[in-house]
């Protein structure tokens, strides 16, 4: 084709509108992703919701629809936003990056601004809560464990909304200073869920040392295998996370690609933590004390492995792996059991 159709614009502008254009389309294919991973959650968590478990189960079911329906007007807000700047207003002085620049405090781009700011708050608070969950029943005290993520928490909101005000106002403040609260904002929050990923993964590793040594390496796999672990600990998110983090502090134009699909990967994550916890594979506070009281010479028996047969009226079952279930019958009505 030929060059002079190409604008007269830099390679690096050119680079970074390639970028955000296709992390729009990166983040429409998140998106449709959520659409599915919302409507799973929404079907199991009604479908096993009672009279005894409603308070368990109501609360998520509220969550994951605020969240959903704060991921839908951002996914609406970025897509307009990016109609404007590649079609509607294309002849844009500088072209669509200039007025990516210029016009972020225009209502469409507020409104997507605001939507993704509480979509982090509610995600990061979930990862807060499951890192609570599962550190609870630690011999150190729970305050000592969360003082430093509540904190980073607190201060992540604390940059967040100072940012919000920053590209949504013109007080004499913001305008005056030259701090830019985009980079600590995203910092926090990102070091944040890295941190947390981490600490996470620690202690499921820790659960899985205990629980093989105990029982073997066959038993609560649901719950510290490398998928439960992945899941659990948000790490799809830390490591979109550090791949953005990573482009950012090049100044890699490829890192407004990530940039445009962080919040849908966060959604991501965190609707995946949801429907473990709807399918009752999330680690709860009381997990480890009901993995650890299974008896391996009753669980390790299967079906496939059982051989039965009559011995002078008495019925025997014998496994595989040596183990023989006993059971004498008796003319009461109580069955005695050797195991």
């Amino acid at each position: 084709m030929s060059s002079s159709w190409t604008p007269d614009e830099s390679s690096e502008t050119l680079l970074a509108e390639k970028g955000w254009l296709q992390g729009t389309v990166v983040s429409a294919i998140a998106y449709g992703i959520d659409v599915a991973l919302y409507f799973m959650c929404f079907h199991l968590l009604l479908r096993q919701m009672n009279r005894t478990n409603y308070k368990k189960h109501l609360p998520l079911l509220i969550y994951i629809s605020v969240t959903f329906v704060l991921s839908t007007l951002f996914m609406a807000a970025l897509a307009n936003f990016t109609q404007l700047a590649f079609i509607q207003y294309r002849d844009y002085p500088g072209g669509p990056n200039a007025f990516e620049n210029t016009m972020f405090g225009i209502p469409v781009d507020n409104l997507g601004n605001v939507c993704g700011f509480l979509t982090m708050i509610l995600s990061d608070g979930l990862v807060v809560w499951r890192c609570m969950v599962i550190y609870r029943g630690c011999m150190v005290p729970m305050w000592i464990i969360m003082l430093f993520p509540c904190l980073m928490f607190a201060a992540s909101i604390a940059m967040g909304i100072m940012w919000l005000l920053q590209v949504t106002t013109n007080s004499p403040y913001f305008s005056s200073t030259n701090i830019n609260y985009t980079v600590p904002y995203l910092s926090l929050s990102l070091a944040l869920n890295i941190i947390i990923t981490i600490v996470i993964v620690l202690r499921l590793l820790t659960y899985r040392y205990c629980i093989s040594r105990a029982l073997g390496s066959s038993y609560g796999t649901q719950y510290t295998s490398i998928a439960a672990m992945v899941i659990e600990s948000a790490a799809l998110y830390s490591a979109f996370s550090v791949a953005f983090l990573t482009l950012f502090n090049l100044n890699n134009p490829i890192s407004e690609t990530f940039i445009e699909a962080l919040t849908q990967a966060q959604i991501i994550a965190m609707l995946l933590i949801v429907f473990r916890v709807a399918q009752g594979k999330g680690w709860s506070q009381d997990t480890m004390s009901r993995v650890m009281t299974l008896r391996p010479s009753v669980q390790a028996i299967r079906m496939g492995d059982l051989g039965y047969g009559l011995r002078d009226g008495s019925k025997t079952l014998a496994g595989s792996a040596g183990f023989v279930a006993h059971e004498i019958n008796k003319s009461s009505d109580r069955d005695s059991t050797e195991v």
